[in-house]
């Protein structure tokens, strides 16, 4: 069983007090997965929310020319969340996640985080204020490795 003290350790969580967090607790799942399995296959629907509690899990995007060719885009790491998609229209996986090692994660359902979010209004803003400030991170992070990768193939006598 998750306790608060766990959801602490998420940047997903801060700012929610104890009695939110208690509201969230009865909502999360668990499972682990072996080393090498796909949690999250890119473009299906998006119906959970995932947080890695142990492990490492690759996020990867399939090249729309070459769909034999994935591009790691992060690894998310224990108290990291990944599989945003199934809070943010059109809820669709936008990446695959596959598990670099052996991993345990808790995961929320869209739908119960959703009806939690319309009963408790302040849960949902907190929480997808941190979702954004999330994404926000990560699309600057890619953002500077994808510009520094094209400068690197077009300026070979500049100096990284």
């Amino acid at each position: 069983m998750t306790t608060i003290q766990e959801l602490k350790t998420f940047k997903l969580f801060h700012g929610l007090n104890d009695d939110e967090l208690n509201r969230i607790v009865p909502l999360i799942q668990e499972r682990s997965f072996n080393k090498g399995t796909r949690c999250i296959l890119q473009g299906t629907h998006a119906s959970e929310l995932h947080l890695c509690r142990s492990g490492k899990v690759n996020i990867v995007v399939q090249h729309f020319e070459a769909p034999t060719i994935y591009v790691n885009i992060h690894t998310a790491l224990e108290g990291e969340v990944f599989g945003w998609s199934a809070l943010v229209e059109p809820y669709k996986y936008t990446a695959s996640a596959i598990c670099a090692e052996k991993t345990e994660e808790f995961y929320l359902r869209q739908a119960d985080l959703c009806k939690l979010f319309d009963q408790v209004p302040r849960i949902g803003y907190v929480f997808m204020k941190n979702l954004a400030a999330l994404i926000s991170s990560r699309v600057t992070d890619y953002s500077k490795s994808l510009s520094k990768d094209i400068a690197l193939d077009t300026r070979s006598d500049y100096e990284w």
